[in-house]
This record gives C-alpha cells, structure tokens and sequence, in this order.
C-alpha cells in the first residue's frame, strides 16, 4: 500500500469515528432509558420529610420534656398545624430554594415560639437548648455523645 493510499484510508477512519460512536451511542440510549425507568430514584423533592409526623414528634416530646396531658392536647395542633404548612410549603414548585428555605425557617420558628409558650421553665430550657443544638449540627449528625466519649477512631479516608 502506498503512503497516499494510508493517508487516504487514515482519513476516512478519522472522519468516519464520530459517526461510528454516534451509532453506538444511540443504539444503546433506549436499552439505558429503559434500565433507569425500572429503577427506584431518589424520593422526589415535592414531599414532607419523612420526620414530619405529628404522634411520632409527640411521643418524642413527651418522653424527651415530661409533657403533662394539657401540654400534649395544646401542643398537638402546634404541630399539626406546623406539618400542614410543610406540607403545602413542599408542594409549591414555584419557590426558588432559598425562599422555601426562608419560609421552613418563619415555619419552624412560629412552632418552637408557640411550644416554648407552653412548656415550664426546666422544659422551655431544655428544649431551646436542644433546638439551638439542632440548629448547629449537620442533617444527620447526632453530635458527641453524652458522656464525651468517642469510640474507635474513624479510618482515615482518601479524598
């Protein structure tokens, strides 16, 4: 073979590539699609958090504070009332991040303003302490555990 002959076919191999790789790729898009329909994604972002539950919260509650029997019957629609705003708050598509972030915010605070209202002085302390804490810590970070300790310490990790 020739070299002009090689510079020839050389040629053709190039532009012919792209193509090539386009074929591919379309012929297998569908049979992807298809995989990634049947599985389970991520919860969709338009819904409470799970957490969101009244009688979980107040079970939490009145084990976590003590609650009398009136502070639960006053309590309970604070928080119904609380989920139900979180609730339309989530399925308002048309907020941008920041604003439902804001309005999860004004949610939250009517919630713990009116609970504190309710709770005596040894509760009302615990909770705003527990709530300050819960507004420091990561989502999922339980924090230090009681007593100080740790445990093993943690292998490090190659970043």
């Amino acid at each position: 073979m020739e070299e002009s002959e090689a510079k020839i076919l050389m040629k053709y191999k190039i532009r012919a590539l792209p193509l090539i790789s386009a074929v591919a790729l379309f012929a297998l898009l569908p049979a992807s699609c298809s995989a990634l329909a049947q599985e389970p994604g991520p919860p969709p972002m338009g819904g409470p958090p799970p957490a969101m539950d009244v009688d979980k919260q107040l079970s939490s509650m009145t084990k976590h504070y003590a609650l009398s029997d009136a502070q639960k019957t006053q309590i309970r629609p604070i928080l119904a009332d609380a989920k139900k705003q979180m609730d339309a708050l989530f399925q308002n598509t048309s907020l941008a991040p920041e604003d439902q972030f804001a309005a999860m915010r004004r949610i939250h605070d009517d919630e713990v303003s009116k609970i504190s209202a309710i709770l005596n002085d040894n509760q009302r302390a615990k909770y705003q302490k527990d709530q300050e804490r819960m507004m420091h810590e990561p989502p999922g970070d339980p924090g230090p555990p009681p007593d100080g300790g740790g445990g093993p310490p943690l292998p490090a990790q190659n970043l």
